[in-house]
């Protein structure tokens, strides 16, 4: 951590001295990108300097926990720099504002999972990673608490914090296999080329994390997933890559790039595509989706595409690809032949599913459908699908959303619609549907 010259002032706070005190406004307000009321906390591991609003150096602070009254951003570095957040806090003297180096939002949590860790990491016996107690190599550990962005795991060596730049949280440990049906890439680690790949097999896999599975091979450890790039559709016609974006303050902006699905990716002929990309957190709640896109795309080949979602989504774990004409003609997924067969009755909603289709992709089930309701007119129904095995207990529950506009003329229309659940629930024996509500 850098060490910060001067004299250190230790400041106390005053618990509540601020409340209902207006903020003093920031003279670096306009290089901000964003300025909100905040309640959260911040615990300093380390001397922190003291600015006022012209970012005038006029003080320092012990570690210590302070309370955050607002915070923005300014930038460091030569040229444009980089932005770095900064933090309001009252002191003794005021409200100053700080840039620390070495300090973390909220406290710490306890946590039960497992961590992929790609490369060696320092094991530190503090949050604050201040007092080092030794080196772990690349390995599954278990974390028993996070804080922000850095763990509390279990070793060998006994309990210690690591705060590594990038790893797979939340892997989880299993024995099944997994049925390649076309050649497969593998990969050290998710995102790390192993240089190999393997022919249709089956592959018995340790562990998943999102779309990725973990298996042993002639290289050690390797991941692998069912599609090349980040997303496909579940027929597979095309797959998404969409590894580069950026927010630009009202969108999340893609540079992504798309192709072929294995089947066609021989086929000389050029066809046109039109889709979109739903996005999905790591509890399988949608919290996006892309603007429409219409490509060309010829087998082997990729191609460079802008999308755009109205919304900050950068941190999604999940997407798939919506499908709605290829090759010059509709897709449909609405099988009208298929029993309407679950019903909402004990709420009378007079709503049904059918067509309850699952496929897994790593952690991830994707559970697809078709739904309908008697009723004509606009509406928006929250729903639940619960997953029962043979002796009738919940195994997970997918959050459904269905929006009728004014058009929708009732008697059973079918719509179709997707759902994402982070479990298996492959193996269900019946399910149920709740309606939680209708507006």
């Amino acid at each position: 951590m850098r060490k910060k010259a001067g004299i250190i002032l230790i400041l106390g706070l005053l618990a509540g001295a601020l409340d209902g005190q207006t903020p003093v406004p920031s003279a670096l307000a306009s290089d901000s990108q964003s300025l909100a009321d905040s309640a959260e906390t911040l615990t300093l591991f380390e001397p922190t300097e003291l600015y006022d609003d012209r970012y005038q150096q006029v003080g320092m602070i012990a570690p210590q926990q302070v309370h955050v009254l607002q915070t923005s951003s300014i930038r460091r570095g030569h040229g444009e720099g980089y932005r770095v957040p900064r933090y309001l806090i009252s002191t003794w003297m005021g409200t100053a504002w700080i840039v620390p180096d070495n300090a973390l939002r909220g406290k710490e949590e306890p946590m039960d999972a497992y961590i992929e860790l790609s490369d060696e990491e320092t094991l530190y016996n503090d949050p604050g990673l201040l007092s080092p107690k030794g080196k772990i190599g690349k390995q599954t550990v278990k974390a028993i608490a996070s804080w922000d962005k850095r763990y509390k795991v279990a070793t060998p060596e006994g309990e210690g914090w690591i705060a590594p730049n990038w790893a797979a949280v939340g892997v989880k440990l299993v024995q099944t296999d997994v049925q390649l049906t076309a050649p497969t890439r593998l990969f050290r680690f998710p995102y790390q080329d192993a240089g190999a790949g393997v022919n249709p097999q089956l592959m018995q896999v340790t562990a998943v994390w999102r779309d990725w599975y973990r298996a042993d091979s002639w290289l050690g450890p390797v991941w692998f997933r069912l599609h090349e790039l980040d997303a496909a559709d579940a027929d597979h016609r095309m797959e998404a890559g969409l590894r580069y974006h950026y927010f630009d303050g009202n969108q999340t902006r893609f540079r992504a790039s798309v192709q072929l699905g294995p089947k066609w990716r021989d086929t000389g002929e050029t066809i046109p595509v039109g889709f979109t990309v739903l996005f999905y957190n790591e509890k399988g709640e949608r919290i996006g989706a892309s603007s429409r896109a219409a490509v060309r795309l010829k087998g082997g080949e990729v191609t460079p595409v802008e999308l755009t979602v109205d919304r900050n989504i950068q941190t999604f774990a999940y997407a798939t690809v919506q499908v709605g004409m290829f090759n010059d003609q509709i897709v449909s997924v609405i099988q009208p032949d298929d029993p309407m067969a679950i019903a909402d009755d004990a709420a009378n909603h007079d709503l049904r599913l059918g067509s309850i289709q699952v496929r897994r992709d790593g952690v991830f089930s994707i559970v697809t459908g078709q739904y309908a309701s008697k009723l004509a007119g606009e509406r928006q129904v929250k729903a639940e699908l619960s997953f029962l095995n043979a002796d009738g207990t919940a195994i997970a529950k997918a959050p459904l959303e269905f929006a009728f506009d004014a058009s929708y003329p009732g008697n059973g229309l079918l719509q179709p619609f997707e759902a994402v659940v982070p479990e298996d629930v492959s193996t269900y024996a019946s399910v149920k549907l709740k309606v939680l509500d209708v507006r």
